[in-house]
């Protein structure tokens, strides 16, 4: 569609209405004016040339922390565990006149988020932990194997659980918004904890201090089948108990002082964002998968496995523009539409809700250096449930940065960018402005991880929204 306006016929136009206003008439800006201006907006649907491609590992360094085993008929299985190391207390908040005899015992708590799950919550679990052995690696991925960094004749702590609250009293089942699955530590591991904080052992200073004391922890699935949670958090309480008296009214005439046992507990370890947490997930695609992948169409699943790749017509785009190129040519915007299909199935798997898109030099180093995205090499949207479509509607950065490559070194100019499409969760922060107004940032971008998800993009009819304007100056 175009659309053209003249200067001359601006004129003509205004001049009814200025008859009476001619003293305060300015010639300003009148050779601006004159000339043709052309507004074009481009919609073309064209095929992108999409594919799906596997991702065999990716960085699932993350606060949120997989468990269970799934499957699901048209997803596949999924078998997720995870490592964690733990943040200590500086101090421990316990009074002094309390001795180590007081200490009754130590246990950790995992909480999940109440709906934070795919699949049963009522399917029968246990889950068994380990205690790590020696430093995590730094570069750990989602295909880390944890064998030789624990014994796994020594079992920590075990579990048996179901994600539910449903056994719970009413008022704890409509007030609570977790999920807590409670278990044992070894009673001497809460001793030796209550004696280097009452030795004031350096070794709670920092937390990489006290990893190399304590790496952390190996968390599996060990029995169940059908449900897959997101565990918020990992911490360690420290139980113990004192002597308190109390008086009592025996009768209306006498008091009395009686002993009475009170019990108390602390927050020694808890897994936090400062320290790593690692998911170990083995995802195994189902047929119907595999079989879509194998007739070329455009998959993207989570948490891994497939991602979508497609060739973006930059060099067509731009010969568009510079047909119409002039001295006042303007890009106004770039958008793509990318429809999307909803793959049927019984456990209520929806697409991914918010998309990365990233060149694909970029695709790995993105995550590795925490960026965020920047509307050039980097983009990002969210799902249209209601049109089924994802839209980057801010894509102008990019082509005016080709735009400029192109006019240095038209010679080694490609037709087309590859693009990489991969499902994300997006944390945003919103400011209050002086004037009112609002702006929200994007403040990071990681992999997805909370649940499995899966779509199939229709990039054989993808939509390019390409607006820019000209004018011919007389």
């Amino acid at each position: 569609m175009r659309l053209k306006l003249t200067g001359l016929a601006l004129i003509c136009c205004m001049a009814p209405g200025l008859i009476a206003c001619q003293d305060d008439t300015s010639t300003i800006g009148g050779s601006l004016a004159s000339g043709e201006v052309t507004i074009t907006v481009d919609s073309i649907e064209t095929d992108l040339r999409g594919k799906a491609e596997w991702i065999n590992d990716f960085d699932s360094r993350t606060t949120i922390k997989l468990l269970g085993n799934l499957t699901i008929p048209e997803y596949g299985n999924l078998n997720c565990s995870f490592v964690t190391q733990m943040m200590s207390a500086t101090k421990m908040n316990i009074p002094d006149s309390i001795p180590e005899s007081d200490v009754d015992s130590i246990r950790l708590v995992m909480s999940i988020p109440r709906g934070a799950l795919t699949g049963d919550s009522l399917a029968p679990q246990q889950l068994r932990v380990f205690r790590i052995n020696k430093a995590l690696p730094k570069d750990i991925d989602s295909k880390f194997d944890p064998t030789g960094y624990y014994d796994p004749s020594e079992v920590f702590a075990t579990k048996s659980y179901t994600v539910s609250n449903i056994s719970k009293n009413d008022t704890i089942f409509a007030n609570s918004a977790y999920v807590n699955i409670p278990m044992m530590l070894p009673n001497e591991f809460g001793l030796e904890l209550f004696r280097k904080y009452r030795d004031n052992d350096p070794v709670f200073e920092w937390p990489a201090t006290f990893n190399q004391w304590f790496p952390g922890l190996y968390v599996e699935q060990n029995f169940g089948n059908g449900c897959v949670a997101n565990i918020s958090s990992v911490r360690a309480y420290l139980y113990w108990h004192r002597k308190k008296k109390i008086s009592v009214t025996v009768d209306s005439a006498k008091v009395e002082y009686r002993d009475v046992t009170r019990r108390d507990s602390v927050c020694l370890l808890a897994s936090a964002p400062e320290v790593l947490s690692s998911n170990n997930i083995n995802y195994s695609p189902s047929a119907l998968l595999q079989q879509l992948a194998s007739e070329g169409k455009s998959l993207v699943t989570s948490p891994g496995g497939y991602v979508t790749t497609f060739r973006f017509p930059v060099r067509r785009l731009l010969d568009r523009f510079l047909e119409a190129d002039t001295e006042l040519s303007v890009m106004s915007s770039l958008i793509l539409k990318i429809p999307a299909v909803s793959v049927k199935n019984d456990y209520g798997m929806t697409p991914p809700a918010n998309l990365l898109m990233t060149t694909m030099d970029e695709r790995e180093s993105f995550f590795r250096e925490n960026k965020i995205p920047d509307n050039v090499t980097s983009f990002y949207c969210t799902y249209d449930s209601e049109n089924k479509m994802y839209t980057f509607s801010s894509m102008r950065e990019y082509l005016l940065k080709k735009l400029d490559e192109y006019r240095k070194d038209p010679t080694n100019f490609t037709d087309d960018e590859v693009f990489c499409l991969q499902p994300v969760a997006v944390s945003t922060e919103t400011v209050q402005q002086y004037y009112g107004q609002s702006v929200t940032y994007v403040t990071r971008v990681a992999p997805y991880l909370a649940s499995p998800t899966m779509v199939e993009l229709d990039m054989e009819h993808a939509q390019i929204l390409f607006t820019f304007s000209s004018q011919v100056l007389e």
